[in-house]
């Protein structure tokens, strides 16, 4: 199991309970296989410090070449006499490799069957997507990128920055990919970047219609970087990720919202602390008889303690609303809840190998400030041989029964997945 897939799940969790409940509680009533799925995808794909922004020639030409993986997926909930939610064949074909005048490319598809005791059947026997397609050209002042990708803001996975990309569902945590144009420009310790989204995704809500979701992104990114420490400084205009919800009118909104923020790393004898801090303006929000536009402030701290193989990491995040009526919403499937000014989360995760690092486990736990959520995971990974490896995991969820999420509460997953890979 994919430890950096367990750390996205937990911080989309912790995200969307603050956030949009609703369109998560929507998923999880028609799509009932949240789990922890060890995709091994190339995680740096979404990452800020890879070559969304620089470039690694020499990494580049060493990942030349076809790339085969075949994965059989099944997750059963042990509370209902371990019937089956998940029944996936999954089989990705990946090609990178260099192109003429210093370029780059990669094309990742993905071919996936459900089967007929998956909870997706009814509605997708199979399924065909392209992850990743891009062209990367670079100098050594310069360099552009343009096709579907991902791009990860921040230090922090899932945190204030990083929602460049919409998050997926909680059966799917990792971003989804989109067509961006990305342009970098390097100077001996800094970097400034820009990206532009013609039309991005939006997750909208089941059985409610989506009336606004026009506009384009736009964002610039500013890296320095220094001995013991990387900042960066971001602003950008953005559409929500999320649909929400209009109580009043019962359609959704996607209206476009401005983002400045700040993120820095500091490596002290051993210790990374990272911190994310955003500053979200005109993000729409819930009261009793219409929409109005807030602010917010939204901050990530993350402690990463590396010790051999052994890795702990703490997170904590906060939002806090600029403008607040007693009044504020959140929507849910069965009922409406208030929201309070200042939502707090946290989150701890530790793993580490064993027996010749052919064997992985982690654990890892999530809660609101207020209970409104607790998560459990844990889970351990087998590396058979140079091709073969496999997973086993659990999942545990409780929630309160007043809250958006209480549809959760009780909630258990147990899950095995084996790979082929070539």
């Amino acid at each position: 199991m994919s430890y950096f897939r367990v750390n996205r799940l937990i911080f989309v969790l912790l995200c969307y309970l603050a956030c949009s409940p609703f369109s998560i509680a929507d998923d999880i009533l028609f799509e009932d296989d949240l789990s922890f799925d060890s995709a091994d995808q190339d995680l740096d794909s979404f990452s800020d410090s890879d070559d969304i922004f620089e470039f690694d020639d020499s990494a580049s030409k060493s990942l030349s070449g076809l790339g085969l993986k075949f994965s059989q997926k099944w997750d059963a909930d042990p509370g209902d006499n371990w019937e089956t939610t998940k029944h996936l064949s999954e089989l990705v074909i990946d090609l990178k490799g260099m192109l003429p005048s210093y370029g780059y490319g990669e094309l990742q598809l993905n071919l996936q069957r459900y089967w007929p005791n998956d909870s997706n059947y009814s509605t997708d026997t199979s399924d065909t997507e392209i992850e990743r397609a891009f062209v990367q050209f670079s100098s050594d002042k310069w360099s552009s990128k343009l096709g579907k990708y991902t791009i990860g803001w921040g230090e922090i996975e899932g945190g204030a920055l990083d929602v460049i990309n919409p998050g997926g569902s909680l059966s799917d945590p990792l971003p989804d990919s989109q067509w961006f144009m990305n342009t970098t420009r390097y100077w001996d310790s800094s970097d400034l970047s820009i990206f532009y989204n013609h039309n991005p995704g939006v997750i909208k809500i089941k059985d409610v219609s989506l009336v606004d979701d026009s506009g384009s992104e736009i964002g610039l990114r500013l890296g320095i970087n220094n001995d013991g420490n990387d900042t960066a400084i971001y602003f950008a205009r953005l559409i929500p990720n999320n649909a929400l919800k209009d109580i009043v009118n019962g359609n959704s909104k996607a209206k476009p919202y401005h983002l400045l923020g700040l993120s820095t790393n500091q490596a002290i004898d051993g210790y990374l602390i990272k911190y994310d801090l955003a500053y979200k303006r005109n993000l729409q929000h819930n009261r009793a008889d219409k929409l109005v536009d807030t602010d917010r402030i939204d901050l990530g701290v993350a402690l990463d303690i590396q010790q051999d193989d052994r890795q702990w990491i703490f997170s904590l995040s906060s939002q806090y609303l600029i403008d607040y009526y007693s009044d504020f919403l959140t929507p849910g499937l069965v009922q409406n809840v208030s929201t309070p000014r200042h939502s707090l989360s946290y989150s701890a995760s530790l793993s580490d190998t064993f027996d010749d690092k052919d064997y992985k486990w982690n654990v890892a736990t999530s809660s609101s400030s207020n209970g409104d959520m607790k998560l459990l995971s844990a889970g351990i990974d087998w590396d058979i041989n140079d091709q073969w490896s496999a997973a086993l995991r659990g999942t545990r969820i409780s929630a309160s029964s007043d809250r958006a999420f209480h549809l959760l509460d009780g909630y258990k997953r147990v899950g095995i997945e084996l790979n082929y890979q070539y």
